[in-house]
């Protein structure tokens, strides 16, 4: 298994000053031991190895680096013998490593902390067993040195035509290519194709959008008789909705995107079907539910307004809505339905705090509310404004009448 040195912050810098240490063969190299710096000049970096013997090839022999930075120096730059240096010679007939080897094959260099030959891509990049199955371990100038001088030549050969180098060979390339800006990364390409697929899915919902916003403002109703299937097959004497129609027409006079969404799409990625509809008419609610509540805390104090109805499904439920100032001016503005599960003033009153606490406003800036005459909201002694003036006594009760309507209501 190979060992792995302390991975970096950045692939621009090289080794910070840590207290770990990792053991590299007989010796102990400690990120303290290293002072050096990162630089880029016109999006070119330059080597910041600045110690020979740390451009070592054969002190990372079964060893992973992970810093970037650090593995793009040893590739650019690792240590090379000078003309007069003086290889040891090995067995009875004095044979040593030739210097003009490093020039006939380029991946090839000399480890002076090993004395031995190895190659500096497959070092880098190559996978510890090779072969089919990968159960074959790379040998000499991968995994050991070199050292058989008598057989140098042929080896060498050998191994520049081995399928793990050559993989190792291409490994090198596009790790060059990607440190060197020429070519993006593979997370920085999957993650921009994956933005461009949300782009494109947001501008197919942004007409649909709009048009459940429209029939909201002109208060048109969405459904019709049937509108289910194919929205391009409708016959003429079938009524499929406002919001269908709306949609052909919009795809009909030159809305291209809309009209490779309507005729292309899955017919369950098409998003225009009733439950879709609710969903979106709800997000568009409590966005605008969201704005009205930022205006009531910028404004301060508020006051309510509220009153039963029923619905025609006929669940009793209470429309809320909220009095203030923006812009030194009135507003009243619908906040929501509840449901009314208690109708005594009592249980009227602590559903009006809860929703206040859900909508996170302060009970404490309630300065008035608003009901008509039943008993159950006006009564002075059990009706919901004694209990709500119980709780936050400056809320000043007002009656409402009948034919004096808040002029919120007339739009629900």
């Amino acid at each position: 298994m190979k060992r792995s040195l302390p991975s970096q912050s950045s692939i621009f810098n090289f080794f910070h000053k840590k207290t770990n240490q990792t053991e590299l063969g007989t010796e102990l190299i400690t990120t303290e031991e290293v002072p050096c710096a990162s630089t880029i000049e016109n999006g070119a970096i330059e080597s910041t190895v600045d110690l020979p013997e740390l451009r070592d090839i054969g002190r990372y022999v079964d060893v992973r680096i992970t810093d970037d930075k650090f593995k793009y120096d040893l590739l650019k730059n690792p240590w090379l013998p000078s003309s007069n240096f003086n290889f040891p010679i090995v067995s009875k007939r004095k044979l040593k490593f030739q210097i003009s080897w490093l020039t006939r094959f380029s991946w090839l260099v000399y480890s002076k902390q090993l004395e031995g030959a190895l190659c500096k891509v497959c070092v880098l990049f190559s996978n510890e067993c090779t072969g089919k199955g990968s159960n074959q371990k790379v040998g000499a100038l991968v995994s050991k040195p070199f050292i058989k001088w008598k057989d140098a030549l042929e080896c060498f050969k050998l191994h520049s035509n081995a399928e793990y180098h050559k993989l190792s060979v291409i490994r090198a390339e596009e790790f060059l290519k990607i440190i060197d800006n020429k070519k993006p990364n593979i997370s920085i390409a999957i993650d921009s194709v994956h933005k461009n697929i949300v782009l494109e899915n947001r501008a197919k919902l942004v007409p649909i959008i709009e048009t459940i916003i429209f029939c909201g403002r002109q208060e048109v109703a969405l459904r019709g008789d049937n509108d289910s299937g194919p929205i391009f097959s409708c016959s003429a004497d079938n009524n499929d909705g406002n919001f269908r129609s709306l949609l052909r027409f919009r795809a009909q006079s030159g809305d291209l995107i809309l009209k490779d969404h309507l005729e292309n799409s899955a017919a369950n990625a098409v998003y225009i079907s009733p439950l879709i509809q609710n969903e979106l008419i709800h997000i568009c609610g409590a966005s605008i539910q969201t704005q009205i509540v930022t205006k009531i805390k910028n404004a301060g104090f508020f006051s309510i307004l509220a009153d039963e109805t029923c619905d025609i499904s006929r669940i009793e439920q209470m429309s809320l809505c909220v009095r203030y100032i923006e812009d030194c001016s009135i507003r009243e503005d619908f906040l929501t339905f509840i449901p009314i599960y208690d109708a005594s003033g009592k249980g009227l009153a602590r559903t009006i705090m809860i929703e206040i606490d859900k909508l996170g406003l302060k009970k404490e800036n309630l300065v008035g509310q608003g009901y008509d005459g039943a008993s159950s909201m006006s009564g002075i002694f059990n009706g919901v404004q004694k209990n709500i003036c119980k709780i936050t006594p400056h809320a000043l009760y007002v009656h409402i009448r009948p034919f004096v309507k808040p002029r919120c209501w007339a739009t629900m």
